[in-house]
């Protein structure tokens, strides 16, 4: 059995991530959020119930009123715009044009004045020409989709004057791939990419020297769709399907796993997640 500690995590990571890509010919996450109704369902989704699943984030995080925070892969505002009411000021990283277009709209209708944003992937950011750090809280939710995971903590450590917070799938395959299991093979003819799950990131960060805490929760989402078509052309293009068997697979699936309540469809979906963090020493 290899020692751990003799494992680049980072080349993990890497490696990982190319599987990923050529499995799924995946598009960049900017790219997939570029289409401006798919990040306006997303935006709706995270500002139900008044930012309820982002405010419980929230609370998990030591924050305090005059704090400045870096939101690294921001989308519509999940986390930046309730945080804006509670801190100082917050820069938003984010760069689909997409889901910036969907902040912006929030800013403008909450009449927020202390969000920043820009327009970039945490790999081509710039940490000192494009933010003003030290930030007090730096945090990363759901967006580590980095090809170098050793350079984007760096990164994150070195503009955080306090906290830093990761969080992260805690799965062995991603949410999409654990929902299609039953089918994925059928699907694409192998078996689906192994996930790039907290271990890397919490053995990668040991060997950088630092010390993180992780959390282990459970979540549970449902998604709704307002018609059968809407979710087959949804999970369509979330999975990059292209052939039409592939797509009747889905749909013979779909019919099987989907709950039709209240003149709405409903995928119902539970993962596990992780919380990772660590406090800047001195």
């Amino acid at each position: 059995m290899q020692d751990v500690s003799t494992i680049d995590w980072n080349e993990v990571w890497k490696e990982r991530e190319r599987e990923k890509r050529a499995q799924e010919e995946c598009a960049s996450c900017a790219a997939r959020w570029s289409d401006p109704a798919r990040c306006r369902k997303f935006d709706q989704m995270v500002k139900e119930d008044n930012w309820k699943d982002a405010r419980e984030r929230i609370s998990a995080m030591k924050i305090a009123p005059d704090f400045r925070i870096l939101d690294i892969g921001a989308g519509p505002g999940t986390l930046a715009i309730p945080l804006s009411g509670m801190v100082r000021h917050v820069t938003a990283v984010e760069p689909s044009s997409g889901m910036l277009e969907c902040l912006h709209n929030n800013i403008r209708e909450n009449g927020i004045h202390n969000i920043t944003t820009l327009q970039k992937t945490w790999e081509d950011v710039d940490i000192h020409r494009d933010l003003d750090p030290p930030y007090d809280l730096v945090v990363a939710s759901y967006s580590l989709g980095v090809p170098d995971l050793r350079d984007a903590l760096e990164k994150m450590t070195a503009v955080s004057r306090k906290y830093v917070y990761i969080f992260w799938f805690a799965d062995l395959v991603s949410p999409r791939h654990k929902q299609y299991l039953e089918i994925w093979e059928e699907l694409f003819g192998e078996q689906p990419a192994s996930n790039r799950t907290p271990n890397i990131i919490f053995n990668l960060l040991y060997q950088m020297g630092i010390s993180a805490n992780v959390e282990i929760s459970r979540t549970d989402r449902t998604i709704q769709f307002s018609s059968f078509e809407e979710a087959i052309d949804d999970q369509r293009e979330v999975l990059h399907l292209k052939e039409e068997k592939q797509i009747a697979v889905l749909k013979k699936y779909l019919r099987k796993t989907l709950q039709y309540e209240n003149g709405q469809y409903l995928m119902k979906m539970q993962s596990s997640q992780a919380k990772i963090w660590w406090e800047k020493e001195g």
